[in-house]
């Protein structure tokens, strides 16, 4: 027993120990990493104009407030202390987490993709958000410090990663004080093994240039009067070219939404596509007849129009069954000016407020909502 609890106490340390082991590995190779630009084109219109590492975690560590029944969306008031609290029992000592949790459900639900069961299905965001979405976005951030001549990029996107994934997670579990293992999954597997991925030449050359991936994500804003942030939201996109003169392409739109559809080239630059899908409409707890807790998605319909030039969201409307976001339209910098000003902006309609609007300057991590 002795031996058992001393070898736990030294897992404790593993969080720490994953952390630095990423960064080492990280710093030391940036040096002899390819320059090009995958994913960051530094361009001064659309979702592109919008990039950088503060919309990245307010859009990534908040975007689960899109769901309804998250209906407290008072960021600055927030007890984030109570909640990394809540969170240390968990990943603190992951080994100990699981064992509570039990291993083969861990595995089978968290970790390989077992069954057909929605209920238990918990990797599938795994892999699509935290491995595919998350690794993109560490190798965009990386590409966003480079441009901006910040030394040691690759150290400077893993730290700004770390907080967006910690965030997240917190905001998640919040008041949970039940075992859990998503983030586990999240922040020892999955999140690492993106960024391990996207830092390989092969795989970024492949996702950008062969299915043309990039992140196109709202507008965040503050609503001065409610108190609430709006319109936070983190969603990719990915095309693949069906035609031969690469006019008409498939296309995905994801995040916590799956619509595919249909893309079209409308000259060099500009695309419109068109996709229906579902979207999350409430987190409910699964298989509740055991220990600890799981999440599950409840989807409703979702339908979208998309906008873009050179793969930079240029405009988007998402139409929803979703009562508290029947339909959501952005406006990204670089489609309306006035006065050489060029704003972000949207419009939401939600059942229990009615219309809300925003606005948003390109180098503020916040909009204004009112």
């Amino acid at each position: 027993m002795m031996q058992k609890n001393k070898i736990s106490k030294y897992w404790q340390v593993l969080p720490i120990f994953v952390f630095f082991l990423i960064i080492s590995g990280l710093h030391s190779n940036s040096q002899a990493q390819d320059t090009t630009y995958y994913f960051y084109q530094a361009l001064p219109y659309g979702s592109q104009a919008n990039y950088d590492p503060f919309n990245v975690i307010i859009n990534g560590g908040y975007g689960v407030l899109q769901i309804p029944n998250y209906t407290d969306r008072r960021i600055f008031e927030y007890p984030y202390r109570s909640w990394w609290k809540d969170l240390w029992c968990d990943i603190g000592n992951p080994v100990n987490t699981i064992d509570q949790f039990g291993w083969k459900r861990f595995l089978s639900t968290e970790i390989f993709p077992t069954s057909l069961n929605i209920e238990k299905q918990q990797f599938f965001p795994n892999y699509f958000l935290h491995t595919l979405g998350a690794g993109m976005h560490y190798r965009a951030t990386m590409e966003w410090y480079r441009h901006h001549r910040f030394p040691h990029p690759a150290l400077s996107s893993v730290v700004s990663m770390t907080a967006y994934h910690l965030l997240s997670e917190m905001v998640e579990n919040r008041n949970n004080k039940l075992t859990t293992v998503d983030a586990i999954a999240d922040l020892y597997f999955f999140d690492p093994l993106g960024i391990a991925l996207f830092s390989n030449e092969k795989v970024c050359r492949f996702f950008s240039q062969k299915l043309e991936l990039a992140e196109w994500s709202n507008q965040p804003a503050y609503n001065f009067n409610s108190r609430n942030l709006e319109n936070m939201g983190q969603f990719y996109v990915m095309k693949y070219p069906l035609t031969s003169d690469k006019r008409w392409k498939a296309f995905s739109h994801f995040g916590l939404n799956a619509v595919a559809g249909l893309s079209r080239k409308i000259d060099q630059e500009r695309s419109l596509s068109l996709g229906l899908g579902f979207t999350v409409k409430e987190l409910t707890p699964a298989q509740e007849d055991q220990v600890g807790r799981a999440l599950t998605a409840r989807l409703a319909l979702r339908a979208g129009a998309f906008y873009d030039i050179n793969n930079s969201l240029m405009c988007s409307v998402v139409l929803s069954e979703i009562p508290e976001s029947r339909f959501r339209m952005n406006v990204y910098p670089g489609l309306l000016k006035y006065k050489g000003i060029t704003p972000g902006l949207f419009l939401s309609q939600e059942a229990s407020r009615g219309w809300v609007a925003g606005i948003k300057l390109q180098y503020l991590p916040l909009g204004a909502a009112f």
